[in-house]
């Protein structure tokens, strides 16, 4: 009888076992496997896999253009007698939009010069990208504009940090995810990750909604202390209010990114080789860069774009004082610095934004509230430092041309 039971007990706790697997893990792989198979189908956010570049801009997703590009499109074959550049860089061609970008305030500058639409500056950029990216990307999709020159915006900030030889930024189920391109699974053009898709949605859509919360407390906190202030005092006000956008990060977490950022400074790291690894495949890539376009007789510059804690003194002093820094501990210019020392040893050309934007911060702000991207004033004065140090080159490529005096003379001096 005894035996009976325990027998029977044996049944009852597989039994109870195989329905618990059957309700749990076997909808639970074929939610994963779904997850996968219908990605093309139930994830058209922003982006999308890409097995050469881990991902790209699904073109003409929110008004870009056929290569994911924050622009028009253009025609491939460049029109005789025009111009043409593009400017390589990563989220920093974003802020603005397609219109208030500085690549298209750039563009506007050189037809408002010349009278006439002569050069054309093509935005190329991809946001979340580093050096080691972009220089794939524009092998794949920027060379086929056959520009006569290439601009790369170097935005010093997390350029370098980011700059993991190994790293690959893919995309699954419209999220970002670093893997180690060594030992990347693709299985019928399908990335096969070693973790849940459905548990990285679930965190993703949580983490959204934590910041999302804390941005809106944000952006509340502002708009009390605005409207605090007197209309009498705002307008005697010379550094009026930061000018805010969608993407506000909250306070937190926007010092912690600075924080972060600073780090690479910091010079027991620098000294001690931490970041070489980085630092190096950085230079190896502007250098092949450089090579490649060498060979195909198109010119080439960087232009090199600040942080705001290195132009901006207050932020650097919150950085600071938030996290118990010495400030005495940190080369805030390094960056800059490891990358000139190398492009003038490349004998390659480059625009330094830095002292600019410096002198003019303390007039205006340049930067987004909370947000590590330039405002509509900082994008305005990047194209008129691009402006001024491309616009012999222009002007030198229509003189070859003998066309200088054939309506592309300026009948007025530009506003610098």
């Amino acid at each position: 009888m005894l035996k009976s039971l325990k027998s029977l007990s044996f049944k009852q706790i597989r039994q109870t076992l195989i329905l618990l697997f059957c309700w749990t893990v076997v909808p639970l792989f074929l939610v994963e496997v779904l997850m996968i198979v219908l990605e093309p189908y139930l994830f058209k956010g922003l982006y999308q896999y890409d097995q050469d570049l881990g991902f790209k801009i699904r073109p003409y997703a929110n008004g870009n253009n056929q290569f994911g590009f924050n622009d028009k499109d253009y025609p491939l074959e460049r029109e005789a007698g025009k111009f043409r550049m593009l400017v390589v860089s990563d989220s920093f061609n974003w802020a603005g939009g397609q219109e208030g970008n500085y690549t298209a305030l750039l563009e506007n500058k050189f037809t408002e010069y010349y009278g006439i639409p002569q050069v054309e500056v093509i935005n190329t950029g991809y946001p979340g990208t580093h050096t080691g990216e972009q220089l794939e990307m524009l092998k794949k999709f920027g060379l086929q504009y056959n520009p006569d020159l290439v601009v790369l915006g170097f935005f010093v900030g997390n350029d370098f940090i980011d700059a993991d030889p190994n790293r690959k930024r893919i995309i699954v189920n419209d999220i970002y995810i670093d893997i180690d391109k060594r030992e990347e699974l693709v299985i019928f053009g399908y990335p096969i990750i070693g973790q849940s898709r459905l548990w990285l949605f679930i965190q993703q859509k949580y983490k959204i909604f934590q910041e999302a919360a804390k941005s809106q407390q944000a952006l509340e906190s502002v708009e009390r202390l605005i409207a605090s202030v007197s209309p009498q005092l705002l307008g005697q006000n010379a550094n009026p209010p930061v000018e805010q956008s969608p993407g506000i990060l909250s306070l937190e977490t926007f010092l912690e990114v600075e924080r972060n950022r600073l780090s690479f400074c910091e010079n027991k790291s620098l000294n001690a080789g931490y970041w070489d690894k980085n630092i190096n495949y950085v230079l190896k890539s502007i250098s092949e860069m450089n090579r490649i376009l060498k060979e195909k007789n198109i010119r080439f510059i960087v232009a090199i774009y600040p942080d705001e804690f290195q132009v901006n003194p207050q932020l650097f002093n919150q950085v600071v004082n938030e996290f118990e820094l010495d400030p005495q501990d940190y080369e805030i210019n390094c960056m800059q610095n490891i990358l000139k020392q190398h492009l003038e040893a490349q004998n390659i050309a480059y625009i330094d934004l830095t002292e600019r934007f410096k002198a003019e911060q303390q007039k205006q702000h340049l930067y987004l509230l909370q947000e590590p991207h330039w405002n509509s004033a900082g994008n305005q004065l990047a194209a008129d430092i691009l402006f001024e140090n491309l616009r012999p080159k222009t002007d030198s490529y229509f003189q070859s041309l003998g066309r200088v005096n054939k309506g592309l003379k300026p009948n007025k001096k530009p506003r610098l």
